[in-house]
């Protein structure tokens, strides 16, 4: 009988130290998948950083001006480019503008199609969290007045 009570015991400890074993290996389990989605996630977040190329537009016009602002994200380098057209008749002598907040720019010359192009290309910044600009353009005609127009210019989603 106590050779009977020792085998029971043994066995109920042999139960006892695999179900432990099993929640030991249960536990192990769940740690590898928690740091499995942790490198998951660190993985698709420095593509979404490294990778990706985010990009932004924003246009506006009026009746004597068209603005595009083109800006670009690729990793961590912001670049754009700004596309102004003259649509009216006279000759311009001096245009000086701001795009409220981030933009600012003077230019006295334009190519043969009335268009002036601005190119930053490395390095320049990258904003797109606004759904709109104001532009301010202050510019010198012919007759040497000053005029000014304000144009919002509208965050165009491609």
């Amino acid at each position: 009988m106590k050779r009977l009570l020792k085998n029971i015991v043994a066995f109920l400890s042999f139960i006892n130290w695999s179900v432990n074993q099993h929640a030991h290996i249960k536990k192990a389990m769940k740690k590898n998948l928690i740091w499995s989605f942790i490198v998951l996630l660190l993985i698709v977040s420095m593509y979404e950083v490294i990778f990706r190329t985010r990009t932004v537009t924003y246009m506006g016009e009026d009746m004597n001006w068209f603005i595009e602002i083109n800006s670009k994200l690729v990793g961590l380098n912001g670049s754009y480019r700004i596309k102004v057209r003259y649509k009216g008749k006279e000759h311009i002598q001096d245009v000086d503008f701001k795009i409220n907040p981030y933009y600012e720019l003077r230019f006295s010359s334009f190519n043969k199609n009335n268009y002036y192009y601005w190119d930053c290309k490395d390095d320049c910044g990258y904003y797109d969290k606004n759904s709109k600009l104001r532009l301010f353009i202050f510019w010198v005609g012919n007759n040497s007045e000053e005029k000014m127009a304000i144009i919002d210019l509208k965050k165009i989603i491609k």
